[in-house]
């Protein structure tokens, strides 16, 4: 709009042959200003036609009832002749069939003299002039608007008297055709079958309200020439096209929306379980290593110095064994839990031996497989990979799972699932392959797209293959599958391998501290049980003292108190090993190097980082006398040494 128009009167044609209700109207438009507007009056139906034609005002004002004529049937006269002017409809009852009526002709609103009031006039006249100029906006530039449409990654179809007048390119790919020919001129009835039948039903009365220029939103379901099924988004809304009343329709493929918030999702739900799963491997690792070492001291110093009879020492010998059977295989159970932490996800890539994170991921889908199939291992001598061994842990473990779940249950003696690894030239194969039931030759290239439906009816691949295929192409690696109907499928990843490092000799072993050193040892845990299995395990050799609360050790230390070496939890209430750490290198800074951490899982990013950052050692929780006495034998020789 140029300045000037935009400081003129609105030019009004009003069409009423009730001078009462003309009045009404007039008073109710010049709330405006008496500068604002300016009425012209036409109460016979000749004379409006012409003022309409003439095309001078900037909008209508239209009576419904004008004795002999309708305003709607003369509206469509005007419309006809070629008149652009914005019409609202005045009438004295409002009427749903009157409503749609007028829609159709071209009016841009419909008024009820009875609700009529001056907020509601104006604020109807302002708002038709605002969309009439948007609409000889439009108009104007067709051209454009056309390639605008043409160029949309959006589907879009242009309705008019119940026909398609108009299909873009989006529209054709969208429902895997070839061209908008397929549609233009089609009927409801003749393209329904591009809807699912699920929502065909809600969608005909849809249909029905966009041609009367109603808006709404709503999510359905095409599907393709394929048959496949496509979630969409669906808005539709009336617009002049090519100069006629149309209903517009623009869809939107929703498949990547959906994708990307179910892997959202998943990747919530993961993270809740690496939460979970560190703070349970916390809580258990806690107390085993207490029984570990209460096992270890009882093995190894409670034992041999019992009076029993030969049959009793057997005896008790073989229950020591079991229960430090058990106990190890608990520790490798907390181990695994590592797979689904946030924090190892985190991690940055290191050198994966293969086999061992195959065997992790074994032990967690024993109970999948183990119903169904038997295990069969054949692996070559030594495979290394550059990964992050929990990410590549979940994929062996998805593809295991997958596996044994393409095995029917109940003939486990005759199925089997088998783990092959080999390397060729500078690549790492590991291959799981299973005697299933197979997947479909149609659907075999297809078998890494999210939520693919494996067959009618049936269930789909969910996210579990495409995140796998996710992570190998992470790691710059690849993977394949080969399927037969009825024979199994073979799940192949591929991935750079990286050379087996030549071991150098053994660095001889730093000389233990001479027998009449005992060093002083500080033991923080706030798990006393703990605390009392270091001194039972050191008490030997060293003066160990062992105390629960980090704030009690940082008083010691500020008291002058010297260790030669502080073994210390990482997570604990209050004050952590962290902050503790971090006072002692501001106070005690020459104690702040001998700091061991003891941990039971550093399941949080703030540990993840903190470990990262310092280069004191860390010991995992749960450990063995043995494995803690040479940690400290190593570390005090060394010091003493030194």
């Amino acid at each position: 709009m140029s300045q000037e128009e935009s400081h003129r009167p609105i030019r009004v044609l009003l069409i009423e042959d009730d001078e009462d209700d003309y009045v009404l109207v007039r008073d109710a438009l010049r709330t405006l200003g008496p500068e604002q507007v300016v009425i012209d009056w036409r109460d016979e139906t000749d004379k409006a036609l012409e003022a309409l034609i003439e095309g001078r005002h900037d909008v209508c004002l239209l009576d419904y009832h004008l004795g002999a004529q309708t305003g709607v049937e003369l509206l469509q006269e005007a419309r006809r002749r070629g008149c652009h002017t914005p019409v609202i409809l005045l009438t004295g009852v409002g009427d749903v069939e009157t409503d749609r009526k007028a829609l159709e002709a071209g009016a841009s609103d419909f008024l009820v003299k009875s609700q009529l009031s001056p907020v509601l006039l104006v604020r109807a006249v302002r708002y038709t002039l605002q969309q009439a100029r948007m609409m000889e906006a439009l108009r104007r530039s067709q051209t454009s608007f056309r390639e605008l449409i043409e160029r949309l990654p959006d589907a879009i179809s242009v309705w008019h008297e119940g026909r398609i007048v108009y299909a873009n390119p989006a529209l054709v790919a969208l429902l895997g055709a070839t061209s908008a020919d397929e549609f233009v001129g089609r009927t409801w009835a003749e393209i329904e079958s591009f809807i699912h039948p699920e929502d065909r039903e809600s969608l005909r009365p849809l249909l029905q309200e966009g041609q009367l220029g109603s808006r709404s939103v709503r999510e359905l379901r095409f599907l393709r020439r394929s048959g496949e099924a496509v979630p969409v988004e669906a808005a539709h809304f009336a617009v002049p096209f090519d100069g006629r009343p149309c209903s517009m329709w623009i869809t939107r493929d929703l498949t990547e929306r959906r994708q990307m918030q179910a892997r959202l999702m998943l990747s919530d739900r993961m993270a809740s379980l690496g939460t979970l799963a560190g703070g349970i491997g916390h809580e258990i690792n806690n107390p085993l290593a207490y029984v570990m070492a209460n096992l270890s001291h009882l093995e190894a110093e409670i034992f041999p110095s019992l009076t029993l009879e030969a049959g009793q020492r057997e005896e008790l010998r073989g229950l020591l064994a079991e229960t430090q059977q058990g106990v190890q295989r608990i520790r490798e159970i907390t181990q695994q839990l590592r797979l689904f932490s946030q924090v190892e996800r985190e991690a940055s890539s290191t050198q994966v031996d293969v086999h061992r994170v195959l065997e992790s991921a074994v032990r967690l889908a024993g109970n999948e497989i183990r119903h169904r199939a038997q295990l069969v291992r054949d692996y070559t001598d030594s495979l290394r990979v550059e990964a992050q061994e929990p990410r590549l842990g979940q994929v062996f473990l998805n593809l295991l799972v997958n596996a044994a779940r393409a095995i029917p249950e109940g003939d486990v003696e005759r199925q089997e699932i088998r783990i092959v690894t080999r390397q060729e030239k500078e690549l790492a194969i590991i291959e799981i392959r299973d005697t299933g039931v197979g997947i479909p030759p149609e659907l075999q290239e297809r078998i890494f797209e999210p939520f693919l439906t494996l067959r009618p009816g049936g269930g789909t691949t969910g996210l579990s293959l495409s995140i796998c295929l996710g992570i190998v192409t992470g790691f710059n690696g690849r993977m394949e599958v080969e399927s037969k109907m009825g024979q199994g499928s073979v799940f192949r990843v591929i991935l750079p391998a990286v050379a087996t490092e030549t071991l150098s000799s053994p660095p001889a072993a730093a000389p233990a501290p001479s027998a009449a050193h005992r060093g002083r040892i500080l033991s923080v845990d706030d798990e006393p049980m703990i605390g009392l299995a270091i001194v039972r395990a050191l008490r030997q050799e060293h003066d160990v003292t062992a105390l629960s609360s980090a704030r009690e050790a940082l008083a010691q230390l500020i008291r002058g108190e010297r260790y030669d070496l502080i073994l210390c939890d990482l997570m604990m209430p209050e004050m952590s090993g962290m902050d503790l750490y971090e006072e002692i290198a501001r106070v005690a800074p020459d104690q702040a190097e001998r700091v061991v951490f003891l941990t039971g899982g550093a399941f949080t990013p703030g540990a993840r980082d903190f470990l990262g950052r310092v280069k004191n050692r860390c010991m995992e929780k749960p450990f063995t006398t043995k494995e803690l006495r040479e940690v400290v034998r190593r570390l005090l020789g060394g010091a003493q040494d030194s």
